[in-house]
Order: structure tokens, then C-alpha cells, then sequence
């Protein structure tokens, strides 16, 4: 097992310098992370909500890969809204470490007045640096040119752009993620900048009875290096305005010029106290790798705070 894993994280570094990983994509938009993929939800509620993850995966290998992200967004004044997040992807020798800040813009759609019906659209900026822990590594050419002291680090700058709706129940949203600022021709000096998302995502709420209601949902991921992914949820939620707590389950698939896999099956749990937010999944991995690796589970904290930052209100 340890030669598996000492095997799987020089994999990780020969490719460091191939493809630079920002946040990686979970099911944090399942558990009131969606702003960490689209800036159109920035204050896409009344609240200042902030919002931490943790994901660990691969948990059968000692240095296995984590991330951890923490943001905050909030309508900031009538119709704006605006996030700030950070996050730290630290995987074997390799860490990553961001920061994503940017704006968005609600239209209503209905005359409601509790934002059930609204379209919004918004930009953001991610500012990138990745590193590699040269002590940890054993190489058996110790003077690689990749592995030397001047060529460890890396900085990058990405723009966001997303849009989101909700009518009635339905709700969808569209993002493009990691267009390149900076090292934006494919490869220079051996560097790839990531390659820039595209992410849909599409569901309805059913109530079926007051206080019940159902929600199907599919996100799609696509990137210009020609892979996909798929999650196909359904979540069932129950309970008032102050508490409530959902249940359901995520199955993600994923494709590639090389061919299709099942990545894995994931129950997820989700709940609202009054202000406090909690939320986790685990993610039985159906690929082969995690066979080896172990399966990985996140969890989610947050909190909702009176809108403290515009006492206004939203701006119908």
C-alpha cells in the first residue's frame, strides 16, 4: 500500500508542472458552496453567510490529498452583491493555496418580495500559487531541471464569469471558471494553465406538502481538455423557515477522450438551525483508483448573519 502511494504522489509531481489545479470541484454546491464556482450567487440572499469546507480524500494514504475553503458573500447594496473566498489544497509535497474575490448583479423576476424568483449574472477574479515541498521528495535524478530550487513555485491569475436564475421552483445556472490572466498560451517553459471550466447545473424543488419537498438536480462540468463530468442528485428536505434538514445522494460519472467511468456514489446530509448551517457527504469511490486509495468525505459549517453590511435591504 505504501509503495501504491509513494508511486501515486510522484505521479502528482511529475505533472505539476503539466496542469495547475485550482480549487478542485466536489459537492460543495450541494452544501451552500455554490459561490465558490459561480460568482452570479454572490449575495443571492438576504444574509452575510459564511461558508467552510473540508474535503479529504483518498483517506487510505498518510499524506493524502485535503482542501479546506472558507468564504463570505452578501448583498452589499441594492441589487450588488459581493464574495471573498481562500482556500488550501495541500497534496502530498505539492500545496496550492487562493484567493477569489468578485461582484454580481440580482434582476427580480417576480414581484414577491423574498427573492424566490430573481436572475443574476457576475464576474470574479482568482489569484493562484502553487509550490512543491522539494525536501519530501526522493528522486532518483536528484538534478531534474523540474525539481530544482528556482522552479518550484508557480503564480497564476484566472477570471470567472457565471449567471444564475430561479422561477417558481426551478432553478439553473451557467459558469465559466479558470479563463487564464497570466501563462494564458497553452504551454510556455513547460507550464499549462488550467484548463477553463464550463459548469451547468439544472433542478426543480417539488413541494409535495407543506414543509416537504423533493429536489432533483444534475450538474455538468466540461473543460477544454475534452473531459466531463456528471453528478446526478436528488436531495428531500423537510422543516420550516428556521430548521430544516435534507437528505438524498449524488452519483457522478465522468468521460474523457479515453474512455467513461463511474467516479462514485455519495449520500449527502444537510441541515439549518436557525442560523448555523451544517452539512457532509461521503463518497463511496467506484473507480479503480480509489479501490487502493480509499474513499474521501467532506464536511460544511456556516453561518447566517443579519445583513449587517446593507441595513437597506435588497432593492426590489
Amino acid at each position: 500500500m505504501r509503495k501504491f502511494g509513494a508511486l501515486f504522489f510522484i505521479f502528482i509531481c511529475i505533472n505539476f508542472f503539466k496542469s495547475q489545479e485550482t480549487l478542485p470541484f466536489y459537492q460543495q454546491y450541494l452544501m451552500d458552496g455554490d459561490f465558490l464556482f459561480n460568482p452570479a450567487q454572490y449575495g443571492k440572499t438576504d444574509d452575510v453567510v459564511l461558508n467552510l469546507n473540508y474535503q479529504k480524500q483518498f483517506a487510505s494514504f498518510d499524506q493524502s490529498p485535503n482542501v479546506q475553503s472558507i468564504g463570505l458573500h452578501a448583498n452589499v447594496f441594492d441589487r450588488v452583491g459581493a464574495g471573498l473566498s481562500f482556500f488550501r489544497d495541500q497534496n502530498g509535497p505539492v500545496s496550492s493555496n487562493g484567493i477569489t474575490g468578485g461582484a454580481s448583479y440580482f434582476i427580480p423576476i417576480d414581484d414577491d418580495g423574498e427573492r424566490k424568483s430573481q436572475f443574476s449574472f457576475g464576474t470574479s477574479v482568482s489569484l493562484y500559487n502553487m509550490n512543491i515541498d522539494l525536501a519530501m521528495l526522493n528522486p532518483q535524478d536528484p538534478g531534474d531541471y523540474t525539481l530544482s530550487e528556482d522552479n518550484n513555485s508557480i503564480f497564476l491569475a484566472y477570471a470567472n464569469l457565471g449567471m444564475a436564475a430561479t422561477y417558481r421552483g426551478l432553478f439553473g445556472s451557467v459558469s465559466v471558471n479558470d479563463i487564464a490572466i497570466t501563462n494564458d498560451i497553452p504551454i510556455v517553459n513547460g507550464i499549462e494553465p488550467e484548463p477553463t471550466k464550463y459548469i451547468f447545473t439544472l433542478g426543480y424543488d417539488y413541494y409535495l406538502a407543506e414543509g416537504f419537498a423533493l429536489s432533483p438536480s444534475v450538474m455538468m462540468n466540461l473543460n477544454t481538455n475534452s473531459a466531463r463530468i456528471m453528478d446526478f442528485n436528488l436531495m428531500a428536505t423537510v422543516g420550516d423557515e428556521d430548521t430544516t434538514f435534507s437528505g438524498g445522494a449524488s452519483f457522478r460519472t465522468a468521460k474523457n477522450k479515453f474512455g467513461s467511468q463511474n467516479l462514485g456514489f455519495s449520500p449527502v446530509i444537510r441541515a439549518k438551525v436557525n442560523n448555523f448551517t451544517f452539512g457532509a457527504t461521503y463518497n463511496f469511490g467506484l473507480s479503480d483508483v480509489q479501490q487502493y486509495a480509499g474513499s474521501s468525505f467532506m464536511l460544511s459549517v456556516g453561518y447566517n448573519l443579519e445583513n449587517f453590511i446593507n441595513q437597506r435591504g435588497f432593492r426590489y
